[in-house]
């Protein structure tokens, strides 16, 4: 982790979302010569078993979508050599709508539309980089007609809206941060950022056969104490944990991958606290010091057994690579993995986090979760929001933001969320109410 907490500096501007899709950072790109045709859709976007809200038959995603529930699914293709470009399709209300395929700059790194990106560049800039950041995200995605319009329709016509995100690309697109604003007369409609405004859910396609294009997130109702590796280094003098653990916190991923390997003691939820390295390469892509090849000798069983929630609270857990040697298919991540091994559902951090900031996230998910039972995408939302209002400019001639409340808020969008739309959480203290 990063001490992100701290205050940036300043700096230039950063490239607006259609300098980063097109070919020539801005200028419309030269019509190929060949137009790809669409990619293949994922056919069935239903549950492994039957859940409230889905249709249980084996139907298309026009079908099988709840009217409250949007899919937008994000896949690479390429038109010619050289011209690899992101394909948008989206899912609602019983129609399906395709854009056009979007040239991607092949100068530009795969991670370059990343927040994580975003973020490294802004904090080494000077001027007021936080500040000149926020407005640039907002206006990213305004030559994105066609996502723009879906989304607009979307708010627009249905009562309580969620998005599922299906993105197997390997850019790490932050898609929280599309800024929607209202239009004319549409007093009623909230003008803000996606992720604030409803709940996101993030897929992403499971490495598992058959699961490979199956929406296959489950609606699990978890319940129970905490089970927690913890990196010593990044342990508060607050032990907000304590109350919650079902046995002594792990220090080391081994020893927490030897726990998980034989079904114990029941728990509601695994929370993941350490230091995370982003690689492009797999062997020395990293969470907890333990490459991401390297846990192919774990089975993870308890995860299968309990099918707790497991949040990847360190830096660069939700960031994702392509696999070289297969180009165009789905990525790999630490969310795949631990949801391919039994998870219910993944929290994982797109970037680096601070120090401080994880643990206020970390507070934020207990405190709610032990009130009562929590929709895990509405956890991520709340927190967004908390955030987003301090940057929010006042209604008024006064403008008491600073620096630290815009580089606060891209921290609090550095958080998403893998799984169902109605899975929910309730953390409860060990049954003994002792600590271990």
């Amino acid at each position: 982790m990063t001490d992100l907490d701290a205050p940036g500096r300043p700096g230039p501007a950063l490239p607006g979302m259609r300098g980063l899709l097109d070919a020539d950072a801005g200028a419309p790109p030269p019509e190929p010569a060949v137009r790809p045709t669409a990619p293949t859709i994922p056919e069935d976007v239903v549950p492994a078993r039957p859940a409230a809200g889905f249709d249980p038959e084996r139907a298309g995603l026009a079908d099988a979508l709840p009217p409250e529930v949007a899919l937008l699914c994000v896949t690479s293709s390429s038109s010619l050599p050289g011209q690899p470009a992101l394909s948008l399709n989206w899912h609602h209300a019983r129609s399906t709508q395709a854009a056009p395929h979007d040239p991607v700059s092949p100068k530009l790194p795969l991670t370059g539309l990343s927040l994580a990106a975003l973020m490294k560049e802004v904090g080494a800039a000077e001027g007021q980089p936080w500040e000149d950041a926020y407005y640039d995200a907002m206006n990213w995605w305004l030559p994105q007609d066609p996502l723009v319009g879906w989304i607009r329709d979307l708010l627009a016509t249905t009562r309580h809206p969620r998005l599922i995100i299906w993105d197997n690309t390997a850019h790490d697109i932050p898609w929280e941060l599309f800024y929607h604003q209202s239009q004319g007369d549409a007093e009623n409609q909230a003008q803000g950022w996606l992720g604030e405004l409803i709940p996101v859910i993030r897929w992403t396609s499971i490495h598992d056969g058959e699961r490979t294009w199956r929406f296959s997130a489950e609606e699990c109702a978890s319940e129970g104490p905490l089970l927690m590796l913890e990196d010593m280094t990044l342990k508060e003098q607050e032990d907000i944990f304590k109350p919650y653990l079902i046995e002594d916190r792990f220090e080391t991923m081994e020893a927490l991958m030897h726990r998980l390997s034989e079904p114990a003691t029941p728990f509601g939820l695994l929370m993941i606290r350490c230091h995370g390295e982003y690689s492009s390469a797999s062997r020395s892509f990293k969470l907890g010091g333990l490459a991401l090849n390297r846990y192919t000798d774990y089975s993870m069983a308890a995860l299968r057994t309990f099918r707790p929630p497991v949040v990847l609270n360190a830096c660069a857990s939700g960031r994702t690579l392509q696999d070289e040697r297969y180009p165009g298919k789905p990525v790999r991540s630490f969310a795949e993995l631990f949801l391919r091994r039994g998870a219910s559902a993944v929290i994982a951090v797109v970037g680096d986090v601070g120090l401080l900031h994880s643990h206020d996230f970390a507070r934020r998910l207990l405190e709610m979760t032990a009130a009562k039972k929590t929709n895990l995408a509405t956890v991520l939302q709340e927190h967004r929001q908390h955030y987003a209002k301090d940057a929010r400019r006042p209604c008024g001639p006064e403008d008491p933001r600073t620096e630290g409340n815009f580089k606060l808020f891209f921290a609090s969008f550095l958080y998403v969320y893998y799984g169902h739309p109605n899975a929910t959480l309730r953390t409860t203290p060990r049954r003994d109410g002792g600590a271990p």
